[in-house]
């Protein structure tokens, strides 16, 4: 899941941020993701990574953009 998530092209520099790292949390198939990413795409491109590991039943998206509130 990891490697999916981080080892995007545009995703790749939340892993270099260990400040702001996109959080995965599998539990039974299930994901979820947290933290704060810097634009919609990137929210979005998170997401799409994560729904297509083989074994992903579902994907929570909790995903914050920077500066909305």
């Amino acid at each position: 899941m990891t490697r999916a998530i981080y080892g995007d092209s545009v995703l790749g520099r939340y892993a270099t941020d260990p400040a702001a790292p996109i959080r995965i949390v599998v539990e039974n198939g299930k994901v979820s993701l947290y933290g704060t990413v810097d634009s919609a795409m990137d929210k979005q491109i998170a997401g799409m990574r994560a729904n297509q590991v083989f074994g992903v039943l579902s994907v929570q998206n909790n995903l914050a953009i920077a500066g909305r509130g």
